[in-house]
């Protein structure tokens, strides 16, 4: 059996923005969709809407943190709510369509249509893996919500270079080595790596007893 995963999403307040947060915002969706390039496919569409495809449905939450993350960063700060899902797919609806009629498609648009305050939210076409993602994701949206530009900025160097060590990530952004740290470690990073962890293991263990 094959799966997909999808991630549709909008900008936050993307009506009030002036034009150049505007542009920076989706400069960003932009390049997460060329960081990911060899694994998702991603389009943008209605001018702050976008949606990412994936046929490696473990790899969703790093995608939706990367995206938020990054928009954190910015000088200007906005955010996005993000809508995950991940569905078993017929070979005919794995090809990627923006108005493709496949479960993973459906959900993850169902669910941004009634997303209010959260920015994070995963569905499933199984009860239980739903309800054990969304568990994870209610704690891991405060903590990327709670974010400030430094926070977040740190956390992208991070992110983006995993084999670099502390020392080397605080060289990339002019700081030492300590106060790198420190800002990392009020950035939660060891919280989201496990959680990034638990959820590629969670999605898999899923895949591969289906």
């Amino acid at each position: 059996m094959q799966f997909a995963g999808v991630i549709t999403g909008d900008i936050v307040g993307s009506t009030t923005m002036d034009e150049t947060s505007r542009r920076a915002a989706l400069a960003v969706l932009e390049d997460v969709f060329s960081l990911f390039e060899e694994s998702i496919t991603g389009d943008i569409y209605r001018g702050d809407a976008f949606q990412v495809y994936t046929e490696q449905p473990e790899l969703l939450l790093h995608i939706a943190l990367a995206v938020r993350i990054r928009l954190l960063s910015l000088d200007m700060p906005s955010d996005v709510r993000l809508s995950l899902s991940v569905a078993s797919a017929t070979p005919r609806e794995l090809p990627v369509r923006l108005a493709n009629n496949s479960e993973a498609f459906l959900l993850s648009g169902r669910h941004l249509d009634g997303m209010t305050n959260e920015r994070l939210v995963f569905s499933a076409d199984e009860a239980t893996l739903t309800e054990d993602v969304n568990l994870v994701l209610t704690l891991i949206d405060g903590y990327i919500s709670s974010l400030t530009s430094k926070m977040a900025l740190a956390l992208r160097v991070w992110l983006e270079n995993p084999g670099l060590s502390h020392a080397e990530l605080a060289e990339k952004l002019g700081i030492s080595r300590s106060a790198f740290t420190r800002i990392i470690n009020r950035a939660n990073y060891v919280r989201i790596d496990e959680t990034c962890r638990w959820y590629a293991n969670r999605v898999a263990r899923y895949i591969s007893e289906h």
